[in-house]
């Protein structure tokens, strides 16, 4: 049981420091000081449909979305992250 338990705290303690990572690099200033739920909320549980063509991916929103423009940021923010693999 202790074993389990200690997996347990080590995936916990990884995806809150993701989610620390995904906050200070990708969030807008007024997004960084949010809960998690509410960040989940906000940006991830968006109703939205996703138009794939050769070239490019989009992301039509509903017109009435409140947290369109938060999206869109964190969308841009992501896109000018660079990311090095080795």
């Amino acid at each position: 049981m202790r074993i389990v338990n200690a997996n347990r705290l080590q995936i916990h303690a990884l995806a809150y420091n993701i989610f620390n990572w995904f906050r200070r690099l990708v969030l807008s200033a007024n997004m960084r000081k949010q809960r998690i739920d509410t960040v989940l909320l906000k940006l991830l549980k968006i109703a939205a449909k996703i138009i794939r063509s050769a070239r490019y991916m989009t992301f039509k929103l509903r017109s009435s979305c409140p947290n369109k423009d938060e999206f869109y940021k964190t969308l841009f923010n992501i896109s000018k992250l660079c990311i090095q693999l080795e």
